[in-house]
C-alpha cells in the first residue's frame, strides 16, 4: 500500500519520538502490518501472508500469522524505529518488544518470509524455519507476493 504524503508526514512524525514515548496499545492489522502510535506502518524486511491468504491445503496462513504477531506484542511495549526502502508500500520500521525483534521473529517462526528485494537482514530465520519445517514452510504456501498477484487476477 502506497501512502499519500499527509500520511508520510504523520508517519515520520509519530516514528520520530524518542523510544521512552512508546505506547503499548500497539494493535496488529495483519502478520507484517501494524498500527502504530496511530499510524499505520510495515515490519521491515518480511512479507508475512495477508488476511485470507489460505495454504493449498486449506491452513489459513493470514490468520496464523496475525494471531501470531499478536501474541509476540500482548500487552508489552512496543518501540519502532524507521528504515528507508527502496521498495514501495511504506513506513517500514524495525519493531521490538522486550528486545525482540518482531520481524526475525515471525520469519523464524515461519509466519513470514524474509523479503530479499527489500533486506537480507532475516535469511538465517527464514533457513531456520524451512529447515524445521515451522508455519507456512509446514504447508503449500504461495509467498505473499504471488499469493497478491494470482489474487487480483481473479
Amino acid at each position: 500500500m502506497i501512502l499519500g504524503p499527509w500520511r508520510r508526514v504523520l508517519a515520520a512524525a509519530v516514528l520520530g519520538a524518542p523510544p521512552a514515548l512508546a505506547q503499548s496499545t500497539t494493535t496488529v492489522i495483519d502478520g507484517d502490518t501494524l498500527n502504530y502510535k496511530g499510524a499505520v506502518v510495515h515490519l521491515w524486511g518480511i512479507d508475512a501472508p495477508d488476511k485470507g491468504h489460505l495454504c493449498a491445503d486449506g491452513w489459513d496462513a493470514g490468520k496464523a500469522a496475525a494471531d501470531y504477531l499478536t501474541s509476540l506484542i500482548g500487552a508489552k511495549l512496543v518501540t519502532c524505529e524507521s528504515k528507508t526502502s527502496p521498495t514501495p508500500g511504506g513506513p517500514f520500521v524495525v519493531c521490538k518488544v522486550d528486545g525482540q525483534d518482531l520481524s526475525a521473529a515471525m520469519v523464524l517462526a515461519g509466519m513470514a518470509w524474509s523479503y530479499p528485494q527489500q533486506s537480507q537482514d532475516y535469511v538465517v530465520q527464514e533457513s531456520n524455519a524451512m529447515i524445521a519445517v515451522r508455519g507456512v514452510h509446514a504447508h503449500v504456501c504461495l509467498k505473499p507476493w504471488e499469493w497478491r498477484t494470482r489474487n487480483q487476477r481473479q
